[in-house]
């Protein structure tokens, strides 16, 4: 897969597409414990939590943005939560009871996988989300304020799709012409 870069694109929501533009950040040592706790928690073995952080890493790098749970990245208007070794569904380790991740009304989510599976993007400032690396078959949620269209564009910034209004859904969307995502 080749990584999508340029000068001017900035990830909004880490590239999970979406785009993500944030603090470049990593965890701090006291940080990496406390998630480390929370993957053992949530039933990763030592290997599966180490393959975690090192998407999050991944994610980070390309990215930015700020770890905020073991598999949770916080971005500029945006809000990235991965999916766990093993798991179809991203689950939110940062949540006392560490349900499914949800698509919060007022939010825009997009999805690695296809019915709603995979990496989750939530996309929640009206602004042009950069995208790095979404290729393939996904799926989107838009659970904004009723009537609320997102602008889904190529790398020309040019719209390839205009969703329907919310509340609406796509289970299997085509991610590899999007580079960048709209929400309002």
């Amino acid at each position: 897969m080749a990584l999508r870069t340029s000068a001017a694109m900035v990830f909004a929501a880490t590239a999970l597409a979406g785009s993500l533009i944030g603090t470049s950040g990593t965890a701090s040592a006291a940080g990496t414990a406390d998630f480390g706790a929370q993957a053992k928690k949530a039933g990763l073995s030592g290997a599966q939590a180490k393959e975690l952080q090192s998407r999050v890493d991944d994610y980070l790098a390309r990215g930015g943005g700020r770890q905020v749970a073991a598999n949770k990245i916080e971005l500029d208007g945006a809000s990235l939560t991965l999916a766990l070794p093993g798991e179809k569904k991203a689950r939110d380790l940062s949540s006392a009871n560490a349900k499914f991740a949800e698509c919060r009304y007022e939010r825009f989510c997009m999805f690695r996988g296809q019915n709603f599976t995979g990496d989750q993007l939530d996309l929640y400032y009206c602004k042009d989300h950069a995208l790095s690396n979404w290729r393939g078959y996904g799926s989107w949620l838009n659970n904004q304020t009723p009537g609320t269209q997102a602008r889904l564009k190529d790398r020309n910034r040019n719209v390839v799709t205009t969703t329907v209004g919310a509340p609406s859904y796509n289970p299997s969307y085509y991610w590899e012409p999007i580079w960048y995502v709209r929400p309002c």
